[in-house]
């Protein structure tokens, strides 16, 4: 691609970058997991078919299962009950939620600065509880998975790992958004 571009440029023609794969990262991509890349997890895990690309290093760090509410407990004991949580409002949750992030954020900003603090409420077993804390740096996200990993919250392990977020647009699950909004 290099000798290609050179001798482009040789010629007088004007060179630009290749175009990127047009399905990377959808559902027609049949190599990568579009999911793996849109949230940093797949309900399939090590058994998907398609490739999980773990970044090396990433300004993004995943801390599985951080944050759990009662109801999100419940569902977890039984995945297919879907009316485990009916017996708590969203207002309890939201509150928990306050609760967490003030207990939690400021240890994640003590490490760096915090450009993006994300936390999954969905009741998916793969996607319930994530904490996502998106910082200015690889350095600082570094920094984190070396602090936080292996520590203990709430009576539970953290398991921590660099995450191929980096648009949050797109990880917002869509069934989700047409609940909310439609």
């Amino acid at each position: 691609m290099l000798d290609q571009a050179e001798s482009q440029l040789e010629n007088g023609v004007s060179w630009h970058n290749p175009e990127p794969p047009e399905n990377l990262g959808t559902e027609k991509d049949r190599a990568n997991c579009p999911f793996y890349i849109k949230t940093g997890s797949c309900r399939f895990g090590d058994r998907c078919s398609r490739k999980h690309n773990y970044p090396t290093s990433s300004k993004t760090l995943l801390v599985r299962g951080m944050f759990i509410t009662f109801g999100m407990e419940q569902c977890r004991r039984d995945d297919y009950d879907t009316d485990a949580s009916l017996e708590y409002s969203d207002e309890e949750t939201y509150q928990q939620f306050l609760e967490f992030y003030e207990d939690v954020l400021p240890e994640f900003q003590n490490v760096g600065k915090v450009v993006q603090f994300k936390v999954s409420c969905n009741y998916e077993p793969h996607l319930r509880g994530n904490v996502y804390v998106q910082y200015q740096s690889e350095k600082d996200c570094q920094a984190a998975l070396a602090l936080f990993s292996g520590r203990w919250y709430a009576g539970r392990q953290l398991h921590c790992e660099f995450c191929p977020v980096t648009r949050w647009k797109t990880a917002i699950c869509g069934e989700s958004w047409k609940r909310e909004y439609l």
